[in-house]
């Protein structure tokens, strides 16, 4: 049975030493570095091709430096908070009148049925239906609807905390 490796990452292809640094989409070119600090480009398009010194000296950032670069981060992120907080204030507002207009209610649950003479207020509690309430006070859904303070209630839409006109108790 034949062997087949994949001799196309950096530890097969580079020189001893020489590890990959990044990559310029722009120019299309890789950036190496050998042991000694010096910096290779290879040939635009190319990953492994001839590497060119490019001249420069490749040393880890001091202390001094990754601070200056930490506070030029710290103040980039600062300036993308402030100009996102406006359209985040927009947003929570839509959201909260979105959220008002979803859950608005057209004031059902919190008008008083106004009774006639012999009748009470009910509140409609989980569970109830037309049917059961009627039945409960001795009457037909016809009846009920037919008593004076409900002429607006809607038999499919009932609210808990509606109130409705019932029979008054012998």
């Amino acid at each position: 049975m034949g062997r087949w490796t994949d001799m196309d990452s950096d530890a097969e292809r580079l020189p001893s030493g020489f590890e990959r640094m990044g990559y310029d989409a722009d120019t299309q070119t890789y950036t190496f570095r050998d042991a000694s600090g010096l910096i290779y480009e290879s040939e635009p398009g190319n990953r492994y091709s001839e590497l060119r010194a490019t001249g420069e000296h490749s040393q880890p950032p001091s202390d001094e430096q990754r601070r200056e670069q930490d506070e030029m981060i710290e103040e980039g992120n600062r300036s993308a908070v402030r100009m996102m907080l406006p359209f985040a204030l927009l947003m929570l507002v839509f959201l909260f009148l979105v959220f008002k207009l979803v859950n608005r209610s057209d004031g059902a649950d919190t008008v008083v049925a106004r009774c006639g003479d012999g009748e009470r207020q009910l509140r409609v509690e989980k569970g109830d239906t037309c049917w059961a309430i009627a039945e409960a006070n001795g009457l037909s859904v016809d009846g009920l609807l037919g008593l004076r303070g409900n002429q607006g209630v809607d038999c499919g839409n009932l609210r808990i905390g509606q109130s409705i006109c019932v029979p008054m108790l012998k």
